[in-house]
């Protein structure tokens, strides 16, 4: 691992330890065992530091690279394993290279997000990432109804929001409730949701 990315990893170990993002330079000094002067050549003050963070652990975080996404079989298979893709992304998280021991990944969304949220390139791929899961679940619930898989009187846009609201709520859990449960939890209310959207 180079220098620079393990000034990311032990800054963001230290806003863990410490549940904030209040750090100073003299505690990343000590967590990284370099000088100032060797922290100042790889990043010009502690901002800039924070923005790396944010870019490898929201920004690049957030992304969904659809091309990914396995989809085979059923209407319901298809909407099933990508909703499972998109939720396993989000709780899997960044791998934190330089941190041995087990770190819950919402601990660093929650710790993030207040700042994060407030930056406009964050607040960009939030808005265009739901914006590309809308559209990738809109043409599976397209070709679910023209398979006569999934219901006609029910409008597209309304299934897909549907589909949109039970995903959030389950993602919601895991984040604030960190729920070891999650897949058990998406698998009902999944099942519960295809029951209502299925042709009947």
């Amino acid at each position: 691992m180079n220098t620079k990315d393990m000034i990311v990893e032990k800054t963001l170990k230290l806003i863990l330890e410490k549940n904030t993002i209040d750090i100073s330079i003299s505690e990343i000094r000590n967590a990284t065992g370099l000088t100032t002067g060797g922290i100042y050549y790889h990043f010009s003050d502690k901002s800039d530091i924070f923005e790396a963070i944010l870019q490898k652990y929201m920004v690049d975080y957030i992304k969904i690279d659809f091309d990914q996404i396995i989809l085979e079989g059923s209407s319901r298979e298809k909407i099933h394993d990508a909703l499972s893709y998109i939720l396993h992304h989000y709780i899997n998280g960044v791998e934190i290279e330089n941190i041995n021991e087990n770190i819950n990944y919402n601990d660093v969304i929650l710790l993030l997000t207040a700042t994060g949220y407030a930056e406009d390139e964050v607040n960009s791929i939030v808005a265009q990432t739901g914006k590309d899961i809308r559209i990738f679940l809109t043409d599976l619930v397209e070709d679910g109804k023209r398979r006569n898989e999934i219901r006609q009187d029910f409008s597209t846009e309304n299934i897909v929001e549907t589909l949109i609201v039970m995903f959030m709520g389950i993602q919601y859990s895991w984040l604030i409730f960190s729920n070891d449960n999650t897949d058990s939890i998406f698998e009902k209310n999944f099942d519960i949701t295809w029951q209502a959207i299925k042709c009947q």
